[in-house]
């Protein structure tokens, strides 16, 4: 645990031109003096930080220092460099950017004839359609988070109903494939998790926010709010559809018995539940709660009066 703490505050200071210990101690959760520890371990070790004085002041490292090219091994420099890039692809980041050029530093100049490959991992953070726009909504919320500046969005929820709020981001979070905001709601007056596909603009305000400081492990990443209604349900599902419910529900969620395949999970109990296990036709059936087998047969004889 301490190694990878010292790590992240080399790659703190190798990507800023000046760290506070506060500002460190608060990002890693430890005390300022353990944050003095990691420093004296890391100048120790032969990095050459320096300390600034003033209100302004804190620990910077001279630009001109590299990695040592025993640090890390040759297919470890091209892993950890394409891993970025494709991030960065999808968020620009100067932070991150600074820190693959550094990367790359070490390669050119110590490893001969080294040649950083097009990598395995491509993020492409748009969907099938415009992804030049959702793009540059992606670029416009990153730069929202870095200064610190309020957000005016204008929000679809999944309920059509369409919105005009100002957010505070504080992360962008990417999960099963899509982008979120993890940002304070002054509509709401809470935080919450706004899908980047259902925004339609957004414009940075003039006005700054002062950030809380939550942790990766505060993030409630089952991104359900609490007053949303959930249930276990049982499904089965039939092999035509099998594919397309492990990408949905995650292949650990399923199992095989008897030549059948089951789910097993917890889901919200709204409409877009019902809708969605009403996409896969007769491909899904639902084994429980019956109050969902019901909801659904509900709108099953909906359907079918439209066309009576």
């Amino acid at each position: 645990m301490k190694f990878e703490i010292m790590l992240r505050i080399l790659f703190e200071l190798m990507s800023k031109k000046c760290v506070k210990a506060q500002y460190l101690a608060d990002k890693f959760e430890v005390s300022v003096r353990s944050i003095h520890r990691y420093i004296n371990a890391l100048e120790l070790s032969g990095v050459p930080i320096y300390t600034l004085r003033g209100s302004q002041g804190g620990f910077a490292i001279i630009d001109t220092y590299k990695f040592s090219s025993t640090f890390m091994s040759v297919k470890e420099f091209e892993q950890t460099i394409n891993a970025l890039s494709a991030i960065t692809e999808s968020v620009p980041n100067k932070e991150l950017n600074n820190v693959i050029n550094k990367l790359k530093s070490v390669t050119k100049n110590e490893y001969s004839g080294f040649d950083v490959k097009g990598g395995n991992l491509i993020i492409d953070a748009g969907p099938w359609g415009d992804t030049v726009g959702y793009k540059s909504k992606l670029v416009v919320i990153q730069r929202s988070i870095e200064e610190c500046k309020k957000l005016q969005i204008r929000y679809h929820d999944r309920n059509g109903d369409v919105t005009e709020r100002i957010i505070e981001p504080h992360v962008i979070v990417f999960k099963q494939g899509l982008w979120y905001i993890f940002a304070f709601c002054h509509l709401r007056n809470e935080f919450r998790f706004f899908k980047t596909g259902r925004i339609e603009y957004a414009t940075i305000l003039e006005e700054k926010f002062t950030r809380r400081n939550i942790s990766n492990q505060e993030l409630p990443l089952n991104f359900w709010h609490n007053s949303v209604e959930t249930c276990e349900i049982t499904l089965e599902i039939d092999k035509k559809c099998l594919s397309d419910i492990e990408e949905w529900l995650g292949i650990e969620n399923v199992e095989k018995l008897n030549e059948k395949f089951y789910a097993n999970v917890k889901l919200p109990y709204d409409d877009g539940l019902v809708s969605k296990i009403m996409s896969y036709g007769n491909g899904i059936k639902v084994i429980s709660p019956a109050k969902l087998k019901n909801r659904i047969c509900d709108f099953a004889k909906e359907i079918l009066n439209n066309y009576k």
